[in-house]
């Protein structure tokens, strides 16, 4: 294949993948995929990520290439994480597709014990390079994003309020699955062996640069459900979990002043984040860039019992954002120090809440932003609110 041929290749796959049109992009898959595998995957019918999906057999047709070199090409893709594959239950055929950039390939290659170290840590030079080009790779600005904030565990979903007439009242109206991260996991276990985890792709590459070592965050609490729960354990990126075992790690990952981040849609979940601030992509480039919009705050803020609240300031400490503020006030014994919520600072995590020794802290409806209705959308929405 002559050099020309290979970069016409690669352009189609950054197309495919839907990256930027720079020359970063392209190094970023020459990582990946070997020029052959380039003009493999760009001479069949994958147009977009996630949307085209096709049987071994299938794609050798309608691309022209042998069966077995597809077989031998799509396998060992699939092993390195730049490739994708489920089992359809309509048909029973194992079916492969380009996965998408976030969450799906950067993740897939940084954790996967198939690639070499030194392959995954060539890759992660390369996307902190330059701290601009790694955010436009990143970030797509516009006013939906894929990514979505979801309230822990405390308090129970039940329980939290919204304001009726200048009162605060227990919101009676339906929970819905993207607001409480229980009901995720009660969903996700309805099935056997339907949740893995897997090292957090985030504080992998922080310690192969070393640019956090003082982030004491667990490794191994990144939660995928269904299809990618399969896909990771079949290759040995990840192992299975059971409901009860994921509940614990996410409230370990509350103690330890972790968000949870989920996929901007209705229901049918395929993964949970439990994000830092000083290593998380996501939460960092929203920090760093002052990008907010590249994820969507859940629609809660904390409520303060000033009966219940002891004054110990943990959630003051241990909030991601500083979104809460000590206020002291006249009087010596602090019975006029109040706690501040900067409602526009805050994402509504509920870190805080998950925190308060005394249960002082509740989580009040303040805005109802509705999701997409599965992961193709959020993804199509997002990309159609490009603005770059």
């Amino acid at each position: 294949m002559s050099d020309t041929e290979a970069e016409i290749a690669y352009k189609k796959l950054r197309d495919i993948i839907m990256m930027p049109k720079n020359k970063d992009s392209l190094d970023i898959l020459k990582i990946w995929y070997t020029p052959e595998d380039a003009k493999i995957l760009t001479a069949g019918p994958f147009t977009m990520v996630g949307m085209d999906r096709y049987t071994i057999g299938d794609y050798a047709k309608k691309s022209g290439i042998p069966e077995e070199k597809v077989k031998e090409t799509f396998e060992r893709l699939a092993k390195r994480g730049v490739l994708f594959y489920y089992v359809s239950k309509k048909d029973g055929k194992k079916k492969y597709m380009i996965p998408p950039l976030f969450p799906g390939l950067v993740e897939y290659f940084i954790v996967n014990k198939n690639v070499s170290i030194d392959e995954r840590r060539k890759f992660v030079k390369k996307f902190h390079d330059n701290p601009q080009d790694a955010f436009n790779l990143l970030g797509v600005v516009g006013d939906f994003s894929v990514f979505r904030v979801v309230p822990g565990t405390k308090p129970p979903a039940e329980s939290r309020l919204i304001e009726i007439n200048e009162t605060l009242q227990v919101d009676k109206s339906q929970i819905l699955t993207y607001q409480d991260i229980e009901l995720i996991i009660k969903e996700a276990g309805k099935e056997p062996n339907n949740i893995a985890v897997l090292p957090c792709t985030c504080r992998t590459m922080s310690m192969m640069l070393k640019t956090s070592p003082e982030c004491e965050a667990t490794i191994e609490n990144c939660l995928v459900f269904g299809v990618p729960a399969r896909y990771v354990v079949e290759q040995g990126i990840g192992r299975y979990i059971t409901p009860e075992e994921t509940l614990e790690i996410l409230k370990q990952a509350e103690k330890e002043g972790l968000v949870h981040i989920t996929q901007n849609t209705v229901d049918r979940h395929g993964f949970v984040c439990n994000c830092c601030t000083c290593c998380c992509g996501v939460l960092s480039t929203a920090i760093r860039f002052n990008y907010w919009e590249i994820f969507q705050k859940s629609d809660y803020i904390p409520v303060i019992d000033a009966e219940k609240c002891i004054k110990c300031k943990k959630c003051v400490k241990i909030c991601p954002f500083y979104a809460l503020t000590y206020k002291t006030g006249e009087k010596e014994d602090k019975s006029e120090d109040e706690i501040i919520v900067r409602e526009d600072v805050c994402v509504g995590c509920g870190v805080c809440a998950a925190n308060c020794p005394k249960d002082a802290i509740n989580l009040k409806k303040v805005r109802d932003v509705k999701p997409a209705k599965d992961f193709i959308e959020a993804v199509m929405k997002m990309m159609k609110g490009k603005k770059h």
